[in-house]
């Protein structure tokens, strides 16, 4: 080892490392390397020495010999991959013990550094090690945050068969099934399928969401299974898919019964063998995807009437959880009004206002058709227009209070903006098509003559 004063590379504030070894000039050596650094050493000079010092203190950082006497690096690698993952581990090898080295990191080292190694050399992997010790820590935490921003806990339920709803949900979160969920638009299925991944283990995966009836059907397979370079005419280059961008993670796929029989067939194949092949290509890619399906649609009377295959429904129906309408759990209705009077108002910048019980009555015995999403757009709207403390029935949509009336055709033709001129000729192309193109009888309904008829149907341009 050579000494490199003047280098002490780069640290990150009093960070502790913690050194192993059983060669005691070497743990000294070190540990004045990493003092005049900046950084707080920690010495032992044995495997079960360096156990009972993570146990005790936690450090940020161990850097262990490879070879010692009792347990080696490698016995002390196993026992920290148990007691203490999170932990970045750096290993000291001799140069002839590199091949040893790499199955140090197999088993989860951070880095390795060879004998004989300069102080930067060693600085520079101790501050690599806690940026990403760092790294990893803010990532668990988002994960953590994630999970709690998408759990079930954020779901609001009070009536009894949703809360009974959530129990399944729970239930059937760690496993790895497929799950569908069905019910009316609006129901807040695509919550419930978040909650479904961020409360298994794959949490730590992505979860890839596809409304299957907005893409295009001749991108959908592209989509999804990806394609090779020049597989079709735009292809200009090579796309992975949806479903490798989903490994060890979940694959949405919502309006599941719009998707096309042709996709359906290939979709099938991709979950049950766990390969995808891109079009166009030679070879398949694994993958490690739960796939959570979601549909408004009827698919059990679409697969008697051939519509979606048998097959498929069987396999991504494993577990069914019907959500019901809003209108079946008018427990529930107070509660999302509340929390949608907040967050409307924290949108807008005012402070939250009240529902008279005229209004509260009003909301709570309506059918929703549209269900949640057309109750939280409801509550937005009369957030927006309420000028008092107050929500009033005023404030909420002419189909909520029964307030509005259907346009009349004069209305509807008001709204287009047109000239007088392109109105009469309009109307006077009407009445000739009621009377099956009789100009005298048009004409007669119109109270002109014939000559007057035909230059009002003539377009200026």
């Amino acid at each position: 080892m050579s000494v490199d004063p003047g280098n002490s590379g780069v640290h990150s504030g009093n960070a502790t490392v913690l050194v192993v070894d059983d060669d005691h000039d070497m743990v000294g050596a070190l540990s004045d390397i990493l003092r005049e650094a900046g950084y707080r050493p920690q010495s032992a000079h044995s495997g079960n020495e360096a156990l009972a010092i993570v146990e005790r203190e936690s450090p940020d950082v161990l850097i262990s010999d490879l070879r010692m006497a009792g347990m080696s690096g490698h016995g002390l690698q196993a026992e920290l991959k148990r007691t203490a993952p999170d932990l970045p581990v750096i290993i000291i090898t001799a140069f002839g013990s590199i091949q040893t080295a790499v199955e140090s990191m197999k088993l989860g080292a951070f880095d390795y550094i060879t004998k004989p190694f300069s102080n930067s050399e060693l600085l520079l992997i101790v501050s690599r090690a806690l940026e990403n010790r760092d790294l990893r820590k803010e990532v668990k935490q988002l994960r953590i945050e994630l999970a709690r921003s998408h759990g079930l806990e954020n779901i609001i339920a009070a009536s009894p068969n949703m809360t009974a709803l959530l129990g399944k949900v729970a239930q059937v979160a760690d496993s790895n099934v497929s799950v569908l969920l069905t019910g009316e638009s609006g129901t807040g299925k695509d919550l419930l399928a978040r909650a479904l991944h961020f409360l298994s283990p794959r949490r730590v995966g992505p979860f890839v969401p596809v409304n299957c009836a907005a893409i295009p059907e001749s991108l959908i397979e592209s989509e999804l299974f990806g394609h090779a370079r020049g597989a079709f005419t735009d292809a200009k280059q090579s796309k992975l898919g949806l479903f490798v961008a989903a490994t060890h993670g979940t694959l949405f796929l919502d309006e599941i019964g719009e998707m096309l029989p042709s996709v359906q067939a290939k979709l099938l194949r991709v979950i049950e063998d766990k390969r995808v092949r891109p079009l166009g290509a030679t070879g398949e890619t694994t993958v490690d995807v739960r796939v959570i399906a979601a549909t408004n649609a009827d698919l059990e009377k679409a697969v008697a009437d051939g519509r979606f295959r048998s097959d498929l429904f069987y396999r991504i129906a494993t577990v069914t959880i019907a959500v019901p309408p809003l209108r079946d759990r008018p427990e529930d209705i107070p509660l999302l009004i509340k929390h949608f009077l907040l967050r409307a108002s924290a949108e807008a910048g005012k402070n939250p206002p009240q529902l008279d019980p005229e209004t509260m009555d009003l909301l709570t015995h309506y059918r929703w058709p549209g269900n949640i999403r057309e109750l939280q757009n409801a509550i937005q709207q009369a957030v927006i227009l309420c000028s008092g403390s107050q929500v009033t029935r005023a404030d909420l949509p002419g189909r909520i209070t029964g307030d509005h009336h259907a346009p009349t055709h004069l209305e509807q033709l008001a709204s287009r903006r047109m000239p007088l001129e392109d109105v009469e000729r309009e109307y006077a192309r009407a009445v000739l098509a009621s009377v099956n193109g009789h100009r005298g009888e048009a004409a007669a309904i119109l109270g002109v003559d014939r000559k007057t008829l035909t230059r009002k149907l003539e377009d200026p341009s």
